[in-house]
């Protein structure tokens, strides 16, 4: 009974882990109106029953073809409908003519056939203002939390701050 009760604590640990649901979300920046793609890295031995990707709701669910047929995908976000896509090969996203609203979290889940467990895997995107003069200022939600990144693209500068949560901040250059 008690080589049972570890063998399967080890089997649910290596599912976890396998998951990919104790990782941070990868993160991804892009600037207003451009593209971006969400990669999968899918182990080669595996096959794909199908993948959902959400952001705060489904977003799209990808069912690869059968036997010569193309990769089916479902947008299920009508504020994503006509701009995303899915590589054949690899099942990455890509979104395009991205919006303010695009930032935020991503999420993969991949359903394998092979196996019992799934894939998991997150993205972070963090939508920016491109360097031109007639673009939009940067959305006050990106600003908010414990750290801010500021980017300077003009002048190829990178800065960083913290402060506790009680606080308020300024910062130049």
């Amino acid at each position: 009974m008690g080589a049972f009760l570890w063998s399967l604590l080890l089997l649910l640990r290596e599912a976890k882990g396998f998951s990919g649901d104790d990782e941070d979300p990868e993160e991804v920046v892009a600037a207003l109106q451009e593209s971006i793609s969400f990669s999968l890295e899918i182990p080669p031995n595996e096959e794909v029953e199908s993948i959902t990707w959400s952001s705060q709701k489904n977003l799209a669910i990808v069912v690869p073809g059968k036997e010569g047929q193309p990769t089916s995908i479902k947008v299920m976000d009508p504020r994503f409908r006509g701009r995303v896509d899915v590589s054949e090969s690899s099942y990455s996203l890509y979104i395009n003519n991205l919006t303010w609203e695009d930032s935020g979290l991503y999420e993969a889940k991949v359903n394998l056939k092979t196996s019992q467990f799934s894939i998991t895997k997150s993205y972070n995107l963090l939508v920016y203002r491109s360097a031109t003069p007639s673009a939009a200022p940067a959305p006050v939600s990106s600003l908010l939390g414990p750290s801010v990144q500021i980017l300077a693209l003009q002048r190829n500068l990178q800065r960083s701050a913290s402060w506790p949560r009680a606080c308020s901040f300024s910062y130049s250059w």
